[in-house]
């Protein structure tokens, strides 16, 4: 039989392929590892109570954004940031690590010592935070059994050293009082060591205080605390070598002020004897327990001095400290008492029911409500506040609920009701935000002084041993009928009795109606630093203002400045537009001002508003006396001197005299004093040498005394009233005829007379006009009358017989009696009739007696002989024509 062909064996692999195969699996099962590892641990860690979150890698460093330690249901420990920076030796960076206590009811244990056997690593934490502490930059390193931490915040440090080996520790370090009070001046230095195993813990701390003072006094002190622990047993000496120094002056005597032991648990033993001596008296604290395990014990506090008493009762047990009700006598006439015992827990934490009331003269300060709380070195106050009583002749009334704590305060705004006739204000002060070591306040107020109503804020901050801030408020003048609202705007610093508005404050008063007057806006800025002490005031302001007007007269913007002094002020005004120039003076009388005002301004018709006529030159000084109550009012008297003005066309110069003014809301009164003159008064007749009293309010003019040189000869009168219904008398002497003649204006008249006339004219002077009635004139002495024969006079010869004989009778006429009666409308019209009586000389004195009637318009006629004489003026001087009259229709006489 043949054999079957045998199967050729199969090439195996190369052996490169191989060696990549079993690397895969080998890496694959790394992988498994690696994952499980990761896993398990983390399964561990959480069973631990530890939790992490946000798990990173970053720059080649494993990242832990968050974590937490759990024991149990509470949070021992919670950080964030952590980073690992090095694996060999381990170092790690965590920004903040927050550590709570984790301590249940019941006997405390010795905490455990850190572990052993841990590698070497390295440990910072930017900030570390534990309960009673502040926060702290933390460095730990732990290398060969052998533990180092720094602990520091600022130039505060504490450096500790363990050895996990044998137990030994120690530590030392720095820390500046001013961590514990911020008022607090000196160094604590502390040293400390012992041994530190499980189930032991020996240490001996000593704290030397060293320039141990206060803020504000020289003085400077000592102190000592010295504790011991081994195992469960403590024991604290507190020893004062030299007397330390407080606050407000307060100094603790030098003694043994305190012994203490006890356990883990409580205190066993326990003795005190603190004294304390300043500017008030003393104060003395004495504890002594009842039995050794100090659940039992009495006390008493005493205060003692000037201004301070009290004698208070204390006792505690079972854990409880009570304060019998009483009362204490304190500093400044402060009295406070509580009404019921106070209870105080003897534990780290707990609260309190503390009502009580406070009382400062007729001010009272009382809780019913309150309640304090505290727990691991924190407190806590919260409640209600209530405020009543009176101060400084003010009623005050106030509340407040919310919580205190070293932090500051939170809750309601306060409320302060504040007033004392005429002032009332209601106060209203957020309380939330305010930090006690730097305390910035910002209130609100509203409220009124008389008719004054008060709104606006006030902020607040303090400056050392003051206050600085700045001021809002509003306000309205009451005088004001409409409008005059008053804005402030002020910064300000200073302390009680002594304040400063710093330069650059403002006050704007809006504009407004007084009276029937439109007072502009007018506005007051600090020009240098405001001094007062709440009544007075020192200092410079600057005046703006933007005039007054009313319907008959405006006054122009002002500018100046004010200087206060007290209660005195004075100011320096100016007018531009006029070149006007005040000077002010006032001072503070009763409830109101009186002061006094003194004037110097050139007259021009920028000033004639109102007035009735315009004003060309001339000087006014004047001084007027003021005071301002309920109202305003000013009396005194101006000067004039040099005045030259322009009545509705009738022009007059050379004014002076006195006169007296009295001013009030919506009324003035001007009356001379001693004559007003006038060198010339042109009403198309001259008069001169013019002279008369004056009495008006500006709408009703009234005349006395009146004297003036007219056409040769004078006029008088002893009242005229203007404008009047009645007609009143005016009397002219001596009238010299030549001068009327040459009234024609014409270098050859037709008539010529000569002699002199006088009578009575009774005027009525109207507001738009003259009126004359039953006026008549007569001859003073002799009079001629002579008609030459001209062209005219013998063409109306020709013309008739009867004509050339009656011209012939007047060619020369001796008149020995004269009469004229006149009558005129109040629209100038004047009716005159004529009767002369004489004789013709040069026809053998044939007596003659003429009866004549004439009828014309004064007033145009006047018109006329002015704008003549006006225009001859100027062409004879080829000058250019002056404004000297009002452009405004006549309506006066």
């Amino acid at each position: 039989m043949t054999p079957p062909p045998s199967t050729p064996p199969a090439a195996s692999p190369p052996p490169r392929f191989r060696w990549r195969r079993r690397l895969l699996l080998a890496l694959l099962a790394l992988a498994v590892l690696i994952t499980a590892a990761v896993a398990g641990t983390y399964w561990w860690l959480q069973q631990q109570g530890l939790q992490l979150q946000g798990l990173g890698w970053r720059n080649g460093a494993a990242t832990v954004a968050q974590w937490q330690w759990r024991q149990q249901d509470c949070l021992a420990a919670q950080g964030r940031g952590l980073r690992v920076e090095r694996w060999q030796p381990l170092t790690l960076a965590l920004q903040q690590l927050k550590l709570q206590s984790c301590a249940k009811p019941g006997p405390r244990q010795l905490p455990a010592p850190p572990p052993a056997g841990l590698p070497p690593f390295t440990l910072r934490i930017a900030s570390l935070q534990a309960p009673a502490l502040p926060a702290l930059a933390a460095a730990v390193t732990q290398q060969d059994n052998r533990w180092q931490a720094q602990l520091a915040q600022g130039a505060d440090k504490l450096a500790i050293d363990y050895r996990s080996d044998n137990g030994q520790w120690q530590a030392q370090g720095t820390l500046a009082a001013a961590r514990l009070t911020p008022q607090l001046l000196g160094q604590w230095r502390l040293q400390a060591s012992g041994r530190w195993l499980p189930g032991q813990l020996h240490a001996r701390v000593q704290a030397d205080g060293r320039q141990l003072g206060y803020q504000g006094d020289a003085r400077r002190g000592d102190a000592r605390l010295l504790a011991t622990l081994h195992e469960r047993q403590w024991q604290l000496d507190a020893t004062l070598p030299h007397a330390l120094p407080l606050a407000a002056g307060w100094l603790l005597q030098p003694r043994r002020v305190l012994q203490a032991s006890g356990d883990l648990d409580g205190v066993h033993s326990l003795q005190a004897d603190l004294l304390a001596s300043g500017p008030q008296g003393r104060l003395q604290l004495q504890l002594t327990p009842q039995d050794q395990s100090l659940q039992r014990g009495r006390g008493l506090l005493l205060l003692d001095g000037k201004d301070l008493h009290a004698r208070i009762p204390l006792q505690w047990a079972k854990r409880q400290l009570t304060l019998a009700a009483g009362e204490a006598r304190l500093p400044q006439g402060v009295r406070l008492s509580w009404p019921q015992a106070w209870q105080l827990p003897l534990s780290a934490s707990g609260s309190s029911h503390l009502p009580f009331r406070l009382d400062y003269q007729q001010l009272q300060l009382a809780s019913n409500d309150g309640t304090l709380q505290w727990d691991d070195g924190r407190w806590q106050w919260q409640g209600a506040l209530a405020l009543a009583g009176r101060h400084a002749g003010y009623r005050l009334a106030g509340q407040w609920r919310g919580q205190l704590d070293p932090q500051g305060a939170r809750g309601t705004p306060l409320q302060l009701n504040v007033s004392k006739p005429p002032l009332a204000l209601a106060i209203s002060l957020p309380v939330n935000g305010i930090d006690p070591r730097q305390p910035r306040l910002n209130a609100s107020f509203d409220g009124h002084y008389r008719d004054w109503p008060l709104k606006g804020r006030l902020a607040a901050r303090q400056q050392g041993n003051g206050w600085q801030g700045d001021l809002a408020a509003t306000s309205r003048l009451p005088f004001y009928s409409r409008g005059g609202a008053l804005q402030l705007a002020a910064n300000w610093h200073g302390s009680a009795g002594k304040w400063q508005l710093d330069s650059g404050s403002k006050l704007n008063v809006a504009e407004g109606i007084v009276g029937g007057v439109l007072l502009k806006p007018l506005s007051l800025q600090a020009a240098s630093a405001l001094l007062t002490d709440g009544n007075r005031a020192h200092g410079q302001l600057a005046l703006s203002a933007d005039g007054a007007v009313t319907s008959r007269w405006t006054l122009p913007p002002a500018n100046g400045t004010l200087q206060l002094a007290g209660e005195q002020a004075s100011a320096r005004l100016q007018l531009p537009a006029w070149r006007s120039k005040l000077q002010l003076e006032a001072r503070r009388h009763g409830a109101g001002v009186i002061g006094s005002v003194q004037l110097d301004t050139p007259l021009s018709a920028a000033m004639s508003r109102g007035l009735g006529v315009t004003l060309q030159q001339g000087q006014l000084a004047g001084t007027l006396q003021g005071q301002w109550q309920q109202q305003w009012q000013l009396d005194g008297d101006v000067r004039l001197s040099d005045v030259a003005l322009d009545w509705g066309g009738i022009l007059a110069n050379g004014g002076r005299g006195r006169l007296r003014l009295a001013a009030r809301p919506g009324q003035l009164q001007l009356q001379s004093d001693g004559p007003l003159e006038l060198a010339q008064l042109d009403v198309g007749t001259l008069l001169q040498e013019v002279s008369l009293t004056l009495r008006s309010d500006l709408q009703d003019w009234q005349l006395g005394d009146v004297h003036a040189r007219l056409l040769g000869g004078s006029l008088q009168a002893d009242s005229l009233h203007w404008p009047s219904s009645a007609f009143q008398t005016v009397t002219v002497q001596q009238l010299d005829l030549a001068a009327v003649a040459a009234l024609q204006n014409d270098p050859q008249p037709t008539v010529q007379l000569t002699g002199r006339v006088g009578g009575t004219l009774p005027l009525q002077l109207l507001p738009a006009g003259i009126a004359l009635q039953d006026g008549l004139l007569r001859n003073e002495g002799e009079l001629t009358l002579r008609v030459p024969a001209s062209a005219g006079v013998n063409a109306m010869a020709q013309s008739n017989r009867a004509v050339q004989l009656a011209l012939d009778m007047l060619s020369e006429l001796d008149v020995n009696d004269f009469q004229a009666r006149l009558a005129m409308q109040q629209n100038g019209l004047l009716d005159a009739r004529v009767t002369l009586k004489g004789v013709n000389p040069r026809q053998n004195r044939q007596p003659v007696v003429l009866n004549y009637s004439h009828s014309e318009n004064v007033l145009e006629l006047l018109r006329s002989l002015r704008i003549g004489d006006e225009i001859s003026r100027r062409v004879l001087s080829r000058k250019p024509p002056a404004v000297t009259r009002n452009p405004t229709p006549e309506t006066s006489p």
